[in-house]
């Protein structure tokens, strides 16, 4: 055999050495590349993690309930509320915050959050409304509960949700749920070898799944952070990023989280996140109100939360909640005797509505935070609070109202009726402060869990008649100089045709039903088509667009004659703000309409108050309102006079001749509402505004009224008040037949009537009339 040269041999032993050197150095830059790979991996992860906790710990709250004279405390509920809070009745006067006590003459309430260690808040009553507030024994014009917590900004479309801090959580609650799920939470470090251990055996011995070996932080971060795929390599960084977040963040935190972000079954078609909202959605309870049996149901759910679900499957929630409850009392958390009491708890299943209040509220929230505020400006800080402007008893009574219409109209009209829930017929209500446009309830649809879609905010709609107070106030305010009518001048109403980019456009009347010569002010009242189209006319088509838009009307117009009959789609909120200027003097809202304020936990805030814009003069917005009174006093909305005939109500029905749309805006000067009927389809419903959406803006608006009564509308500089003849709108004289009381912008009043009376009075007339000239 011949032998390798040894030229080569020396080459060969030299590549293995240069090899065995490389391998040698390669090896630490592996290490360290690996170790940076694996630093970025768990910066980003992290990351990903605080965002996300940042996220859920900033609470969206609604305003708190308001304590002012006249407030009734049955009408808002104020014991419930005070219950939701945490509250606790007292026979003898509150000691402690967080303690209210009742009589037949007043209240005493013990503020949670108060100015002092003992803030106390007194309600003196008549029968059951506030006629004095004081604070600490001095008398305020105002105080306030501490806000409810709605939902987080974590929060997603579509879910029952309800966060809950856990100084909130009551801690039979906290032992179910660790001893279901990791009763060593407190002593590992995000691992636990023990309980993977006793898991692996209890279910050998089972055959089959009777615990998990996850811990409490690693079901967090598989909720949060990783797919749910199971495979080893997800547990691998499942059980490392456990280990990462425990070094991180304390243990309360951890478990507030993974309590308020537990997947917990089913309810109304929405998934039930978080054992504030299963509280609700479940037990039709607070969480700080449950009892030990109630908490080991909702303890045993996470293991299989729709087969161990008590609405679903109450069975098999017994038997899971006994076991549940067997562990407490092996692991010394709860003795024999409250065992065998909770053992012997029935499950009782209340309700089968959202537990979540105001969830279309809610969702507008976000899109307003998305909005006004960066991506990153709220997210990345744990523990904001967004204070929004939802009143949770006007709330609740816009939920009422619009079930109840809705199922009314039903019941009276078999053909609206439809057999799948995504046909049947739909309304929104959309209620508002009107001084500052702030919105105090949102109703978008008549069941969220059937449809998350915002009708009261997305949803855009042909308004119809209810646009023609737009037509009438440019008509009768001064854009230019003198306003081109008054409320007494006369218009005809009677069929017209006009054309409209070469073809003839004639706009009938409701049940082509026509007046001949009327006043502006019965054109409106009575929502009159051809006189609403003469009245544009008269005052310009541009001007009706540009009224609409100074007072907020943003969707698309065009200066068509259709303008006057509301041909041009809108939202119920854009409708909303727009009436506002009417009712409050003159002002158009701006800014966002949910959000008050952001606070951070340093204490800054972010305050979202801006004042309306001057569009119209007080005298302005006053006449419009008379015009608007005269619609519910003797016009097509004369149904709200039940509400009593003092009350001060304005508003204006809407109706579009297709029948698809049904509409009523209406305010008092406190509390502006619009509703909306119809089908999603826009098939015609054929109902009119008086019909259909009418009765259930009566209904909120009898209970709001009751809860919060309303002043009456104060009648600004600027406005004379004389008597008309209703003949002709002139001026009246002693002769003159019909006499009205009517409303002017000072200056604009009609000349003296001269077609009734004698020679005397003419002359009288125009002596008057000659001074009035020199006057000048």
């Amino acid at each position: 055999m011949s032998r390798a040269p040894r030229s080569a041999v020396r080459h060969t032993e030299g590549v293995g050495t240069w090899s065995r050197a490389a391998v040698v150095a390669l090896v630490p830059a592996a290490v360290i590349a690996v170790a940076v790979l694996l630093a970025t991996h768990s910066a980003v992860e992290l990351a990903r993690f605080e965002r996300a906790e940042a996220q859920r710990s900033t609470y969206v709250v609604a305003a708190g309930q308001p304590l002012t004279a006249g407030v009734d405390v049955r009408a808002v509920d104020l014991a419930t509320t005070l219950g939701r809070l945490g509250y606790v009745e007292t026979r003898g006067m509150p000691g402690a915050p967080g303690q209210f006590r009742r009589s037949a003459g007043a209240w005493e309430i013990a503020l949670r959050r108060g100015r002092q260690p003992i803030d106390r808040v007194r309600l003196e009553l008549r029968g059951t409304r506030v006629t004095r507030v004081l604070r600490n024994g001095q008398p305020v014009a105002d105080a306030a509960l501490e806000a409810e917590v709605l939902t987080s900004v974590s929060d997603r479309p579509g879910e029952e949700y309800r966060p809950v801090r856990l100084a909130d959580m009551p801690i039979v609650l906290l032992r179910a749920f660790l001893a279901a799920e990791d009763h060593r939470f407190f002593e590992h470090a995000g691992l636990d070898v023990r309980g993977v251990v006793r898991a692996a055996w209890a279910n050998t011995r089972a055959g089959r799944v009777t615990q998990g070996g996850s811990t409490i932080t690693q079901q967090l971060v598989k909720n949060r952070l990783l797919s749910p795929q199971r495979t080893f390599a997800r547990k691998v960084r499942e059980a490392w990023l456990a280990t990462l977040i425990e070094w991180r963040y304390p243990k309360e935190v951890l478990l507030e989280s993974y309590l308020n972000e537990v997947y917990l079954g089913q309810r109304s078609g929405l998934a039930v996140r978080g054992v504030g909202a299963a509280a609700r959605a479940y037990f039709g309870k607070e969480a700080h109100q449950l009892t030990l049996g109630e908490a080991a149901v909702l303890a045993g759910m996470p293991r299989a939360p729709n087969s161990y679900s008590p609405a679903a499957n109450p069975a098999r929630a017994r038997e899971r909640r006994d076991w549940v409850l067997g562990r407490m009392r092996d692991l010394g958390w709860i003795g024999d005797a409250d065992h065998r009491a909770a053992l012997a708890e029935r499950i009782v299943v209340r309700g089968g509505g959202h537990g979540q209040r105001a969830p279309y509220f809610t969702d507008h929230v976000r899109q307003e935070l998305e909005r006004e505020l960066d991506e990153g400006g709220l997210g990345d800080v744990r523990g904001a609070t967004v204070e929004t402007t939802l009143d949770p008893a006007l709330q609740r009574f816009a939920d009422a109202a619009v079930s109840r219409g809705l199922e009314r109209l039903e019941a009276r009209h078999r053909g609206l009726r439809r057999s799948t829930p995504a046909a049947r017929l739909q309304a929104a209500l959309v209620a508002i402060d009107p001084r500052d446009g702030r919105v105090k309830a949102m109703v978008g649809g008549r069941d969220y869990g059937e449809s998350q879609f915002n009708r009261a905010t997305l949803a855009r709609r042909q308004p119809g008649s209810a646009f023609k107070p737009f037509v009438f106030a440019a008509a009768v305010t001064a854009r230019r100089g003198t306003p081109p009518l008054t409320a007494a001048s006369i218009v005809t109403d009677a069929p017209i045709t006009l054309a409209v980019k070469g073809e003839a456009w004639s706009p009938r009347n409701y049940e082509d039903r026509y007046e001949g010569r009327v006043t502006v002010r019965r054109a409106l009242e009575a929502s009159l088509n051809a006189a609403t189209v003469q009245v544009a006319q008269i005052a310009g088509l541009d001007t009706v667009l540009g009224i609409a838009r100074a007072l907020g009307i943003e969707s698309p117009l065009e200066p068509v004659p259709a303008i006057a009959l509301g041909s041009f789609e809108v939202t119920p909120l854009e409708l909303a703000r727009a009436y506002a200027a009417f009712a409050n003097g003159g002002g158009r809202p701006h800014g966002p309409a949910t959000v008050r304020t952001v606070k951070l936990p340093d204490g800054t805030a972010a305050a979202f108050d801006d004042e309306p814009d001057r569009v119209l003069s007080p005298a302005e917005a006053y006449l419009m309102t008379s015009l608007l009174a005269g619609v519910v006093r003797s016009g097509t909305a004369a149904e709200a006079r039940t509400l009593g005939a003092n009350a001060p109500i304005a508003g204006k029905t809407g109706t579009t001749n297709d029948g698809r749309d049904a509409w009523f805006v209406g305010y008092t000067p406190t509390l502006l509402a619009a509703v909306w009927v119809g089908f999603d389809t826009r098939e015609a419903h054929g109902l009119s505004g008086s019909a259909a959406a009418l009765p259930i803006w009566i209904d909120f608006m009898r209970q709001a009224l009751d809860a919060y009564p309303a002043p009456a509308f104060d009648v600004p500089a600027g406005i004379t008040m004389t008597d008309v003849d209703a003949t002709n709108g002139k001026r009246a004289t002693r002769h003159c037949p019909v006499v009205v009381r009517e409303t002017f912008l000072t200056g604009t009043e009609p000349p003296l009537c001269d077609e009734h009376g004698g020679v005397v009075d003419q002359v009288r007339d125009w002596w008057q009339r000659f001074r009035d000239w020199m006057r000048r």
